[in-house]
């Protein structure tokens, strides 16, 4: 389960909202471990903080001095400087060089709301960034949205993307060059640090018309990396064709308690039909008092067929079941 931040103190419900998740932190914390990091843009400092806890030095910059003021009063780490200033500056350039880092994080400023993301509404100037920071250390990670299309982002030169999964939901985009580049795409659940990375020897997955025993829904994180087939090799699945764009589903027969279903959500199937009335008669006979609809459906209609099912059930059992509709199909599974 995903921490919150509540320990954090000092900071408006505003900053914490935009601020990095404590599992995030943790995750690059240890994938950054290194004796000398520097946090660019640090915020409120909980990327900061994790750093403290796996590299023997870390020196943090924030251009806004309410957050490096709180930031001191929330981590007083003997090994964590916090400083104000904008990272773009040659003061404070030069303060990173003499500190010589042998790794350079920056989590950049971007707008709350944009219709489309783009790196133009990011604050500092990633190319500009790059271009000063490489030449102190070429070892650079940084967060971009999730969002936005890695085609965007290729004339920042050649790096890693690396998409984080939390919940089976797309959380994070880190974009890794030099030396922490390990490849050139990948997925990993932050919980597990299970990760799938793209193949060149990745073959088009087979799809199939009808599921078979186990349906499995995959993270979107690897949806938007284009792993499909690279995921669908490593659990011996099969696409499972969908005239709903909005979902990716893979199929076995098979199923194996393996950190590789980390990222995905795995349901077993209990009945295929052909309309609803008779998935209604299958969750009835199944003993299931509950059930979630797995289908695109506008939000305002969800629950109205929600609830009209769930009156036809058992209120008093607690299972529950989940309710795909797939070619025409609807199919009946439990959550394994």
């Amino acid at each position: 389960m995903a921490k919150d931040l509540g320990d954090i103190k000092h900071f408006s419900k505003e900053d914490k909202r935009f601020a990095t998740s404590e599992d995030v932190a943790d995750y690059r914390a240890n994938r950054l471990k290194c004796n000398k990091i520097a946090d660019l843009c640090s915020g409120i400092g909980v990327q900061a903080g994790a750093f403290a806890k796996t590299c023997k030095e870390v020196l943090a910059v924030e251009i806004d001095e309410r957050k490096v003021e709180n930031s001191i009063k929330n981590f007083p780490n003997e090994n964590l400087t916090f400083i104000c200033g904008d990272v773009l500056d040659e003061k404070i350039i030069k303060k990173i060089q003499d500190f010589k880092p042998e790794i350079i994080f920056c989590d950049p400023e971007r707008l709350a709301e944009e219709k489309e993301r783009t790196i133009g509404s990011i604050k500092p100037d990633l190319k500009k960034l790059i271009k000063i920071y490489s030449k102190i250390n070429n070892n650079i990670c940084i967060e971009i949205p999730p969002r936005i299309g890695l085609e965007k982002l290729r004339d920042l030169g050649l790096f890693e993307a690396e998409y984080l999964s939390i919940n089976n939901k797309l959380n994070r985009l880190d974009i890794y060059f030099g030396d922490l580049k390990k490849s050139e795409v990948s997925v990993v659940d932050v919980f597990s640090e299970m990760r799938i990375e793209k193949s060149e020897k990745a073959t088009k997955i087979k799809s199939v018309r009808t599921p078979f025993k186990y349906i499995f829904e995959i993270s979107e994180a690897i949806i938007k990396a284009g792993l499909i087939n690279e995921y669908a090799q490593k659990i011996k699945g099969f696409v499972l064709e969908n005239k709903d764009k909005n979902k990716v589903f893979l199929t076995s027969d098979g199923f194996e308690e393996d950190d590789l279903l980390s990222l995905c959500k795995s349901y077993e199937i209990i009945g295929i039909c052909d309309n609803l009335r008779e998935a209604i008669r299958i969750l009835k006979q199944s003993q299931f008092g509950k059930v979630v609809l797995k289908y695109s459906i506008e939000p305002k209609e969800y629950w109205k067929e929600r609830n009209m099912i769930e009156n036809q059930l058992n209120k008093n059992l607690k299972t529950e079941a989940n309710l795909f509709k797939i070619n025409g199909q609807f199919v009946v599974g439990e959550e394994v």
